[in-house]
């Protein structure tokens, strides 16, 4: 008989859905699994959920960048009026443009499929806050905050890991008293100008910013002045400088 490894845990289990389970550890929780028949139910919805997102994912990645955004039309423009120099600041400016386009769409993407979940709308619930930052930022290799977001009247649900273009990526979701919820969504690994974007699509808002690296979108079907609201609530709490942080300013998204 083979001998018991150490506990399944939540880590392990995520692991599995994300195909990075370490071999000597599938026997393991597959036995676990098979003891805890609504385990499996669960983890197999979340794989089922994951696979959906990407497939959504994937689709937007695939839409060809109109012709206006891709870098070799700005130089060209640029070129034909004789600015080089220009021309460089257009096509950098156009990369950031794209980025934050890409990274809006996967938040609201994200926000549609998710809020409306009844019984799992969060993989980790907030009764199990630690945990989830705990996880979160191991995952996301960067110590995680989750923001309070009381003073706008939404409270934590818990939060889930979802898959990226480049990387994995977070999404914390709050509810309000009238059940209205709001998510933010998380991503390492991007940069650009530290602004609020503002988007609209099908109904749902999302004010996206980067800051030191890292990418941060509010999605919700709400007015443009209450995600306003919760962005910089946001982003005073996660900001090294705190309270005393310079709220950026607030941009339209090039449509």
């Amino acid at each position: 008989m083979r001998p018991a490894g150490r506990p399944v845990e939540e880590d392990d289990l995520h692991a599995r859905i994300d195909g990075q389970l370490p071999r000597e550890r599938i026997e393991d929780v597959e036995a676990y699994l098979a003891a805890h028949p609504e385990e499996q139910a669960r983890f197999s919805q979340y794989a089922q959920q994951r696979l959906a997102l990407r497939a959504a994912f994937s689709a937007q990645a695939s839409e060809p960048i109109p012709n206006r955004l891709r870098v070799a039309h700005l130089l060209a423009q640029q070129r034909h009026q004789g600015r080089r120099h220009l021309a460089q600041i257009a096509a950098a400016a156009c990369l950031i443009v794209v980025g934050a386009s890409m990274i809006t769409a996967d938040a609201i993407a994200a926000y549609r499929t998710f809020s409306v979940e009844v019984r799992h709308p969060v993989e980790v619930d907030a009764g199990q806050e630690a945990h989830l930052v705990q996880w979160l930022s191991k995952r996301l290799g960067r110590q995680l905050v989750v923001p309070d977001l009381a003073a706008t009247g939404f409270r934590l649900m818990g939060g889930r890991l979802l898959p990226a273009e480049d990387g994995p990526a977070a999404q914390f979701m709050y509810e309000n008293g009238n059940g209205e919820r709001l998510t933010l969504y998380l991503r390492t690994g991007v940069g650009g100008e530290t602004a609020f974007r503002y988007h609209e699509e099908g109904g749902i808002g999302a004010f996206y910013w980067s800051d030191e690296g890292f990418g941060y979108a509010i999605a919700a079907k709400a007015d443009r002045d209450l995600l306003l609201r919760v962005a910089e609530l946001v982003y005073r709490q996660t900001s090294p400088d705190g309270a005393r942080a310079k709220i950026p300013p607030a941009l339209e998204k090039p449509s």
